[in-house]
């Protein structure tokens, strides 16, 4: 029995020790626990807010009014469909593919290339254009107007453009050169809205070629 209670007494005073270690009430009511500064580990703090550097290629461009819009916007991505574009877009007008150019163009846009396949139909002739190589797209500038995203592309290539009348023969350029092109397209969209597409909207004058027959027309003087 004596043992007993010396075993009582030694396991009471083990508690009373412990709990005068570790057992400041951590809820529950009672004393707050006293928190240590933490020990950095490598890991991040979950509470703490990471502020992303601001990326120079955007500011550079003009695209920060664009991110700050759209923060999905990725050049990667926008690169790959206005590189896809391009070919679509010159195929389409020599086609006369309108219904492809509704898709592609804005309505402004896509008027001057109706007005433009319009006069080509009226004389039996058709445009023959040959994409041989597409050297150089790049992101000239951005901006943004509203909601509105615009974004110029400059594109650099090796085709071929001609136009053809109802024989076949050639009226206009040379579907047998290849020719330097050197243009600047901008595209836009209502980054605030549901349709996710950009579209062309302006088409500058090209630089540096000798081609007879345009194969975008131009929408800028």
């Amino acid at each position: 029995m004596f043992d007993v209670m010396i075993y009582a007494a030694l396991a009471t005073i083990v508690v009373v020790v412990f709990y005068s270690v570790l057992g400041k009430q951590t809820g529950f009511g009672g004393v707050p626990e006293e928190k240590s500064d933490p020990v950095d580990f490598g890991m991040e703090d979950p509470n703490r807010k990471n502020e992303t550097a601001p990326d120079p290629e955007l500011e550079r461009l003009g695209l920060s009014g664009i991110t700050r819009l759209d923060p999905s916007f990725s050049i990667s991505h926008f690169m790959t469909g206005a590189t896809a574009a391009y070919s679509m877009i010159l195929e389409a007008y020599a086609s006369g593919d309108r219904e492809l150019l509704k898709d592609l163009l804005t309505p402004d846009t896509f008027g001057i290339y109706d007005d433009a396949i319009t006069a080509r139909e009226a004389k039996a002739q058709t445009q023959v254009t040959d994409l041989g190589r597409l050297r150089r797209a790049s992101i000239k500038a951005a901006r943004t107007e509203g909601s509105i995203g615009h974004i110029q592309v400059l594109y650099e290539a090796d085709l071929t453009s001609a136009l053809m009348d109802k024989d076949g023969a050639v009226v206009m350029g040379d579907p047998d050169v290849l020719s330097s092109v050197s243009e600047v397209w901008e595209f836009e969209r209502d980054l605030k809205g549901d349709d996710m597409n950009w579209r062309l909207s302006a088409v500058e004058p090209s630089e540096g070629d000798a081609l007879e027959a345009d194969p975008s027309p131009d929408t800028t003087a």
